[in-house]
């Protein structure tokens, strides 16, 4: 498999966690191509189609360049992994730059500085 690229979406086999049993889930990678090509692992971001309360970013067919979700999504960054590279099971899609940015923002702020 070659290095996954930044704005990836692809499919893990993440653990339940008794780590017993596991599941493909979308993820979104995060990590950059220099830290990807260099790591056993990539920093991903969870995927889900529950639309969590706060942290996250919807995803559609729209905010894709190739590929598309099965049902309206949400990146969420409050549930970023690190994870090894083995455990990508597929990419089945690449998220639009500007949605990218988007992202970013959201990652950004979350590890903001609190106001004293």
């Amino acid at each position: 498999m070659d290095e996954p690229a930044q704005g990836s979406v692809v499919l893990v086999d993440f653990s339940y966690s008794n780590q017993i049993q596991s599941k493909a889930r979308p993820a979104l990678v995060v990590s950059n191509s220099r830290y990807n090509t260099i790591s056993r692992d990539v920093i991903v971001m969870k995927i889900t189609s529950r639309k969590p309360k706060m942290m996250a970013v919807s995803l559609t067919n729209e905010d894709l360049l190739s590929g598309s979700p099965d049902h309206p999504s949400y990146a969420q960054a409050d549930g970023i992994y690190a994870l090894e590279k083995d455990l990508i099971c597929n990419t089945i899609g690449i998220v639009r730059p500007k949605k990218m940015q988007e992202i970013r923002n959201l990652v950004s702020d979350l590890f903001s500085v609190d106001p004293f």
